[in-house]
C-alpha cells in the first residue's frame, strides 16, 4: 500500500460517513495540522501528557476530528483532486494533493465550499505519520461558527 492509496481509503470511508479506519494505516502517534497547528497543541496539555497522547494522536484523534467537522457541516464530502507522486526514498514517503470539502453548513442552508491543501507524511508502506491540511481562515471562521450552532 502506499500514502496514496491510504489517503484514498481514508477519503472514501469519511465520504460513506464513516469513521472506520482502513488496517494500519495510520500510525499510533499520527500528527493531525490544520494551518501549521497541531491538534493536539489545542489541547492546553503537555505533549509527554498520557492523555493528550491517547486523543490527541493517531486513530482517536481521527475520529475526534471527523466527528467534530461532521457536527459542523451536514453530509460533509471531500473530492480530491489528483495526487502529486511526492517523495519516496524506500523507508520515507510524502506527498500532497489539492482538495475540496463541501457540505452544508450546520444551523443554515448555506453551502460550504472550502478548498484545501494537503500534505501526508509517512511510510513507504502508507502508514501515514502527519495529515497537515491548509485552509483559508474564512472557512475555517465559517465552520468554528457552525459548530458552535445548536
Amino acid at each position: 500500500m502506499s500514502l496514496g492509496s491510504s489517503l484514498s481509503e481514508l477519503i472514501a470511508l469519511f465520504n460513506a460517513q464513516k469513521t472506520d479506519l482502513p488496517a494500519e494505516a495510520l500510525h499510533r502517534n499520527c500528527t493531525f495540522r490544520l494551518n501549521g497547528r497541531a491538534y493536539h497543541e489545542t489541547l492546553g496539555r503537555p505533549l509527554d501528557d498520557p492523555l493528550v497522547r491517547l486523543i490527541g494522536c493517531g486513530p482517536a484523534a481521527y475520529r475526534l476530528v471527523v466527528t467534530a467537522l461532521r457536527y459542523a457541516l451536514a453530509h460533509p464530502r471531500i473530492r480530491l483532486e489528483p495526487i502529486d507522486a511526492g517523495r519516496h526514498d524506500g523507508r520515507q514517503a510524502s506527498l500532497s494533493a489539492r482538495a475540496m470539502l463541501t457540505g452544508t453548513l450546520r444551523g443554515t442552508d448555506q453551502p460550504l465550499r472550502a478548498e484545501c491543501a494537503l500534505s501526508l507524511n509517512g511510510e513507504a508502506n502508507g502508514r501515514i505519520h502527519e495529515i497537515a491540511v491548509t485552509m483559508g481562515d474564512a472557512d475555517v471562521e465559517l465552520l468554528l461558527a457552525a459548530r458552535q450552532r445548536s
